[in-house]
């Protein structure tokens, strides 16, 4: 009886349930919603306008404690994605030919950093859970602007445009608020996965406030280029489960699509100026343009260096913020097409490797979407489509320190994620 006892005695004290602390703890040391938080953290920091140098020096932050806890990931990033460095580096090698050196290494130091960063989020290893992230970031910012209600008269009809929290212009607010959007439908069919109908239902209300405020923002660009995307979104999602031939015809059209609006390109510009009650120079495109000529035919081939035409330093640039009656430190403006942009500050060659590396990330993309039922691939498919479709009538190309470079490049990085990595959570 003594010997039962003992051993009855020495029998391990019941668990007592963990304390609130300790989870805590596990989740703030969880790899995935690390991710998670890091991706939002970035992209917020870098949306409202009125952060100024605070905002860009935590984006900085944010993105360099990401590297510093990811090198592993960043391992990956270089060795999966260096084809969409390869503008990042023509960038900073411009600073060899640029009017402005100065000017030009500064900026493209810190878009190579952005694009990174980008590349960087595109290869954590629980893609769902950064678009979880990204969903926080985004619809919380933009469902906030709607409810803030802070608008200005539209330039064109002199309606109220309603624009951002913090006081970014209506189509940059509305960039945000159509990116929303399709986070909330991706989230919508994430809750309906698992059941989750009244997350499903809320992720849905969601989207329709994000949707009113990309329409409050009175963008026209912004609400076709969302129509597109979410037109495409909705279709890749219904065929995400489809057998490989039939996404791979799907992507086969896609592909289609894009020469053929390519080669009628000025038909279909001439038709959104009519739809959109657009003026002839759609407002003032149309000038921008024709001065572009002469100053990509001053120097066609490497251009005035990586963003080294808006300053206040180059003549031609303050003539056209007088002409347009824009504050000569304005450096945000543009020439409103992404190519002509492009063509402006790296030339030629620059224009030729930012549409190699755009064009290999889509169809990296389009891989994936044949080999895999993954959900973030038909996002970040409509996502480029999103933007792409504005990149002739607005300057859709990578930028220093924007939330909508970080999201492009994480698109452009996402075709080369490994497909049998965790496919479960992909």
């Amino acid at each position: 009886m003594k010997i039962i006892a003992a051993s009855a005695d020495r029998r391990p004290a019941p668990r007592l349930p963990s304390p609130p602390a300790s989870r805590i703890v596990a989740l703030a040391s969880d790899r995935a919603i690390q991710d998670a938080f890091f991706a939002a953290a970035i992209v917020l920091a870098r949306i409202p306008a009125n952060l100024g140098m605070a905002g860009a020096a935590a984006g900085l932050a944010f993105m360099s404690l990401y590297a510093v806890l990811r090198v592993d990931q960043c391992v990956d990033a270089l060795k999966r994605c260096r084809l969409q460095l390869a503008y990042p580096a023509l960038a900073l090698f411009s600073v060899a030919w640029a009017v402005h050196p100065l000017v030009t290494g500064r900026a493209a130091v810190q878009m190579t950093l952005t694009a990174f960063a980008g590349l960087l989020i595109s290869q954590a290893i629980r893609p769902r859970t950064v678009l979880i992230g990204l969903f926080a970031a985004f619809a919380g910012y933009s469902v906030c602007s709607l409810l803030a209600g802070h608008t200005r008269p539209d330039g064109i009809t002199g309606a109220p445009a309603l624009f951002g929290l913090g006081g970014e212009a209506k189509n940059y607010f509305a960039d945000s608020s159509s990116t929303a959007v399709l986070l909330a439908i991706v989230m919508v069919a994430v809750c309906l996965e698992r059941r989750a109908i009244a997350l499903a239902f809320a992720s849905g209300a969601v989207a329709m406030a994000c949707i009113v405020a990309t329409q409050q923002a009175r963008s026209a660009g912004a609400l076709a280029s969302l129509t597109i995307a979410t037109a495409l979104l909705l279709v890749l999602m219904v065929l995400r489960q489809r057998p490989p031939v039939w996404k791979a015809g799907f992507a086969a059209a896609l592909v289609a699509t894009f020469v053929l609006c390519a080669l009628l390109f000025q038909p279909l510009l001439a038709l959104v100026q009519e739809l959109t009650s657009k003026d002839a120079g759609l407002t003032g495109r149309g000038y921008l343009w024709f001065r572009a000529e002469y100053i990509i035919a001053e120097r066609p081939w490497l251009g005035t260096g990586y963003f080294g035409f808006w300053t206040p330093r180059n003549p031609d640039a303050i003539g056209l913020w007088r002409y347009f009656d824009i504050r000569q430190e304005g450096t945000a403006f543009s020439f409103h097409n992404s190519y002509i942009q492009t063509m402006v500050e790296t030339g030629y060659v620059g224009l030729f490797v930012l549409a190699g590396t755009w064009i290999a990330g889509v169809l990296a993309l389009l891989r994936r979407f044949v080999l895999t039922p993954s959900l973030p691939t038909c996002f970040w498919l409509s996502y480029l489509a999103l933007e792409l479709s504005k990149s002739p009538v607005e300057p859709i190309r990578p930028a220093a320190l924007v939330a909508p470079t970080v999201m492009l490049f994480a698109a452009l990085g996402f075709g080369w994620f490994p497909i049998a990595r965790r496919r479960c959570s992909d």
